[in-house]
């Protein structure tokens, strides 16, 4: 997807975050799809207005907004949903939404070159840990079996780090779609991850240690 007609959707609830925002996609060449502040507010534009990918705060104001990322994926297993947070604990949803299957995490602390990354890369289908948060995310999966995997697998699981897709990992490596698939699907069962976020982030994590 070109870069020029990414359409993000702006679900944050402090307006100072949210049009420094705003400004960011602008001035990366992104457009902003629309804005919303409070979760009934995101949850009917979200359903009535068109956009590429979603950045979606944790919590708004006293709600948590894990319970509309569901609801958006249960719709659509490919909604290309971005989770920004100021947190890094175990209790903000963070852990939730890699169960629920969002495909991307960004700290609000980060720089923001990381978050147009996170967007681009999720609007175009693949994953996005931010390496602050890859810790947290992979938790309950099983580092150590790191040693376990296979040169191609560990290979994929790091392509998938980068944001890559399933289908441009199976072009740049020669495989087909479902062999690289096979490979993510015994390296997540091989690190105990309950998801393929999860495993990835398990790879970023140990580039980080690197």
């Amino acid at each position: 997807m070109p870069e020029e007609q990414i359409e993000v959707m702006v679900i944050e609830d402090h307006l100072a975050i949210r049009k420094g925002v705003e400004l960011l996609l602008r001035q990366s060449g992104l457009r902003v799809a629309g804005v919303a502040g409070e979760l009934e507010e995101a949850r009917a534009l979200l359903a009535r207005r068109r956009h590429d990918v979603a950045l979606i705060d944790i919590h708004l104001g006293e709600e948590n907004s894990i319970g509309l990322v569901e609801e958006l994926l249960a719709r659509d297993s490919d909604a290309a949903i971005v989770l920004y947070t100021g947190y890094m604990g175990v209790t903000d949803g963070i852990g939730e939404a890699v169960r629920v299957g969002a495909r991307g995490f960004v700290l609000k602390t980060s720089p923001p070159p990381r978050l147009i990354d996170a967007l681009r890369s999720v609007a175009a289908g693949g994953t996005f840990i931010d390496p602050g948060l890859a810790s947290v995310l992979a938790r309950g999966a099983d580092g150590s079996q790191m040693a376990t995997l296979s040169p191609r697998e560990r290979e994929i699981l790091h392509l998938l780090a980068d944001g890559l897709t399933g289908q441009k990992i199976a072009e740049q490596l020669f495989l087909s779609p479902e062999t690289v698939r096979t490979h993510v699907r015994n390296a997540t069962a091989k690190l105990g991850a309950k998801t393929r976020v999860q495993a990835v982030a398990l790879a970023v994590r140990e580039r980080g240690s690197l």
